[in-house]
C-alpha cells in the first residue's frame, strides 16, 4: 500500500491529482484517534490488477475542520457524514444526523477521557 501524506491545506488538490473514476475506487474513510491528534485517512484501490491500495493521510489535532473530497470523488459524502457522525469529526459541509440521531451523543466511537 502506498501511504501519501497531505493536509488540510493540500487534500483536495493531492486527490485531484491522483483521482481518476476509471481506474480508482474510494474506498472508505478513518479516523484514528494518536493521543493529542487524530489521523485521517482516505483509501482508494486500483480497478486493474494486482488492485494496489493508496492510502492519502493527515495528522491533525481534533476540532480542525477538514475540506469535503464530494467536488473530486462524488461519493466521498457518505463516509464524510460517517466520521462526522461516529468520530465527531469537522468536514467542511457535512451535517450530522446521516448515520444516528441528530441529539445523539456527539462522537460515540472517540476515545472516553
Amino acid at each position: 500500500m502506498k501511504k501519501i501524506l497531505t493536509s488540510p491545506e493540500n487534500l483536495k488538490a493531492d486527490i485531484r491529482q491522483f483521482y481518476n473514476e476509471t481506474q480508482h475506487h474510494f474506498i472508505v474513510m478513518n479516523a484514528v484517534e494518536m493521543g493529542e491528534q487524530m489521523e485521517i485517512q482516505w483509501f482508494f484501490c486500483d480497478y486493474a490488477h494486482p488492485a494496489e491500495m493508496t492510502c492519502f493521510y493527515m495528522q491533525i489535532p481534533p476540532g480542525t475542520l477538514i475540506p469535503t473530497i464530494t467536488g473530486v470523488v462524488s461519493s466521498a459524502w457518505v463516509a464524510e457524514a460517517e466520521l462526522s457522525d461516529l468520530m465527531n469529526v469537522d468536514i467542511e459541509n457535512t451535517e450530522k444526523g446521516f448515520v444516528l440521531e441528530p441529539d445523539s451523543e456527539a462522537g460515540p466511537l472517540r476515545k472516553k477521557k
